[in-house]
């Protein structure tokens, strides 16, 4: 079928959506019965003050612009996140639709392979985005990186036509997979020229060679001329941290396991658990298999007992760095990691002659003392945990251009990100804005996206198809997000809104300790990105650096109220219903609400009448993300909705908050413990509200001064903290009241 046609069926199936409609405002007629020649001709009354297209591009004036999808209407309208038919019932082009017009876009340059001198082929992941995201931010336009960022879930992959991208959870409430969309391109490696755009040009990114993609591939004979081109698309992942748990850190392996086998280490030439690759027309999503938990043991035949046995490791004996609170560490040499940071050691493994049992030790030991003296003491089996992240290739054989080198993609699958509507950049922007330093509200870890990163990509990974390694050591730009530079530098009459889910690095991260979605890994001849260095599992990280103010702004949840963490207080305040109602919470006992777990498992603080007034809190010691993701008790319902917006307005109210109450100090400093948070639709309409100055939404904080030694409740879960001072605060964006326990309220105005 040719090309036009397929761009035929899907105007055909979307013209009474809405779409045809929306198109003819623009004077674009996509029922028009000589489409082609509709699609190639000027419209001089493009409305960019419609809604979803005043960032089109400027210099944009038809339907189809030849090798531009950012200069093509209809591309534009059928790709945007904010493009909206009124009355189209849920009816969107679909990824298969959008690469076939993406095709007919880059046919129609009617290109040959001479015209592209010293071209490779490239593979790229690669979205289209509204200015604001875009890599140069003047207009809507296509972004490329050659990383993409997968991630892992406990059900199939939810596409959502709305937001033109992928969806986190099911519509069952589950943790949705969160495929990477690739494609091959012809691309030319140079030094950043007036006709390219980088996301975020970093220092020393001028003297660095990137690769720009210049003309996207597809199969048949309208892709080059003179050439009938065929596509197949490759992939090899690998997860190696049981492995590296033992080779690297220094735990040696029970006797009949062989660690150079699954699960210790996992790869898609020998199983097809970790991903697959679906074809999306030219173009392939490299998509995570779903399990049933986001974490889970594994079996191995034991050669000395001939049984199939629960991988374990023994615990060695507490030293001076192998703890971190009740996770084992695994202390890196030098700036990167060469195993996993953090592994999970609270689970014990019994094993008799007829059966094992997996012991949870969070429960089973019931004395504080007891249960601390014995992770001390080491010497038990442990059970070893699995989880699908994984790093690796994506590579492609065109047959057509056999003689042309191909590069391939760096691919990660890493953990879920429990803020997909925001992204690590957007917080970076705010903290560059409008803070003296990143360190008066992080203590610990910070914004900065993994975009910005200029390392190489793990070196040891093979090809696909043979055992030559994938990527060299000076592809220090391979995580960079690039694209064409804007011929035009006319900003949007106003700014767009959008509910894209990035799977680009932009929405990853580029702190390392181990990191969120990979880590620093480290050999002799330097430092690369891995996907090693991660906790084993990797809720197991998780719960150490959402306890210390989140780390990970915008990927990670701060949990350090949860845990009542004064050494890294609260950076990015979650609300109550976001980290979960206690049973015993003032809230629930009163009725208000039900009782509920947070996104992570747990719940989180709250004051309660114990002999006086003490903030209750959980246990951090206790605490254990894999026994609640064995639950399934890890969710994202209660924070998918939180955009950047929303993460920088609660931000700037604790900011103000601290600035006020006394001791007048520092977010990242502060010994004021968050207790209580609530959003406030409308303060007008709050039977206690302090004053009327308070108009409009809000927030309700409530922070505690804490005294004395924390305290076992009879539930060893939780613990309490015996209350100095309680400060209520009610917060508008200009106003902020306040009263110390019981006192009188006082208001002060946001003069920044």
């Amino acid at each position: 079928m040719a090309l036009i046609d397929e761009v035929k069926q899907v105007c055909d199936r979307l013209a009474s959506q809405g779409w045809r409609d929306l198109l003819l405002q623009h004077g674009l007629d996509i029922t028009a019965t000589d489409l082609q020649q509709e699609l190639a001709k000027e419209l001089p009354s493009i409305d960019r003050n419609l809604a979803g297209f005043t960032d089109f591009a400027s210099d944009g004036i038809r339907g189809i612009e030849p090798g531009s999808p950012a200069r093509s209407l209809l591309y534009h309208a059928l790709a945007s996140s904010a493009v909206h038919p009124v009355g189209n019932n849920g009816a969107y082009p679909t990824l298969a639709e959008l690469d076939a017009i993406e095709n007919y876009i880059y046919s129609l340059t009617n290109r040959s392979l001479a015209d592209f001198p010293n071209a490779v082929i490239a593979v790229f992941a690669y979205q289209y985005r509204i200015a604001s995201r875009s890599p140069h931010g003047i207009h809507a336009d296509m972004a490329f990186s050659r990383t993409g960022v997968a991630r892992v879930g406990t059900t199939t992959a939810n596409y959502s036509g709305f937001r033109r991208s992928f969806w986190v959870e099911s519509e069952d409430g589950r943790l949705a997979v969160m495929p990477a969309r690739y494609a091959a391109f012809l691309a030319v490696e140079r030094r950043l020229s007036v006709d390219d755009a980088i996301l975020e040009e970093q220092p020393g990114d001028r003297t660095r060679r990137f690769l720009f993609p210049v003309h996207k591939l597809f199969p048949g004979d309208e892709c080059l001329r003179d050439v009938n081109i065929t596509l197949e698309f490759l992939e090899y992942h690998r997860n190696e941290k049981l492995q590296r748990v033992h080779t690297h850190g220094g735990i040696p392996i029970l006797d009949g396991f062989d660690i150079n086998q699954a699960p210790f280490v996992r790869d898609s030439r020998r199983s097809r658990d970790l991903v697959e690759l679906q074809p999306v027309n030219a173009s392939v999503l490299l998509v995570p298999q779903p399990t049933p938990r986001l974490v889970y043991t594994s079996t191995q035949r034991n050669s000395v007992t001939g049984r199939d046995e629960i991988v374990r490791f023994q615990v060695p004996p507490e030293n001076f760095n192998n703890r971190f609170w009740t996770s084992y560490q695994i202390a890196a040499n030098g700036r990167g990691r060469e195993a996993p940071e953090y592994v999970n050691m609270r689970h014990l493994v019994e094993t008799s002659a007829s059966e094992q049992k997996l012991v949870d030790l969070n429960q089973e030991i019931a004395s504080e003392d007891e249960f601390l003296q014995f992770l001390a003491q080491g010497g038990y089996e442990a059970a070893h945990f699995s989880d699908n992240s994984c790093d690796g290739c994506i590579s492609v054989r065109v047959n057509g251009l056999a003689r042309l080198a191909v590069r391939p993609a760096y691919s990660l699958v890493t953990a879920p990100d429990f803020f997909p509507l925001a992204d690590q950049i957007a917080i970076e922007h705010w903290v560059d804005e409008f803070l003296p330093t990143l360190r008066a509200q992080f203590s610990q870890g910070g914004p900065s996206p993994l975009s910005k990163g200029r390392q190489p990509p793990n070196p040891d990974l093979p090809l696909p198809d043979s055992e030559t390694k994938a990527f060299r050591r000076n592809e220090t730009a391979i995580a960079a997000i690039v694209g064409s530079a804007p011929r035009t530098n006319d900003l949007p009459k106003r700014l767009q809104s959008d509910s894209l889910v990035s799977f680009l690095p932009d929405a990853a991260s580029n702190v390392f300790a181990p990191g969120w979605d990979v880590s620093l890994g480290q050999d002799r001849q330097g430092n690369f990105y891995a996907a090693y260095g991660l906790g084993s599992p990797f809720p197991e990280d998780a719960k150490l650096c959402a306890a210390l103010n989140s780390f990970w702004p915008a990927v990670a949840p701060d949990a350090a109220r949860t845990f009542a963490i004064l050494s890294a207080p609260t950076a990015l305040p979650l609300l109550d219903s976001e980290l979960g109602y206690h049973p015993q919470h003032p809230r629930v006992k009163a009725g208000e609400v039900m009782s509920q777990r947070g996104w992570d498992g747990e719940y989180g603080s709250f004051f309660e009448d114990f002999d006086g007034l003490v903030v209750n809190f959980a246990n951090k010691d206790r605490s254990d993300y894999i026994s609640n993701a064995l639950a399934g008790q890890i969710r994202v319902s209660e924070l998918a909705q939180v955009d950047s917006a929303e993460l920088i307005r609660r931000m700037e109210a604790l900011r103000f908050c601290i600035r006020v109450l006394p001791p007048n100090d520092t977010v990242s400093t502060t010994q004021l413990l968050l207790v209580a948070a609530e959003k406030i639709a409308d303060w007008t309409q709050r039977s206690d509200r302090a004053r009327s100055t308070l108009q409009g939404s809000g927030y309700l904080y409530v922070f505690a001064t804490v005294q004395g030694s924390e305290q076992i409740t009879d539930d060893v879960r939780r613990k309490r903290l015996r209350v100095r001072n309680r400060f209520t605060c009610q917060i508008t964006q200009d106003t902020l009241c306040w009263q110390q326990d019981d006192g009188e309220f006082r208001c002060e105005v946001n003069a920044i």
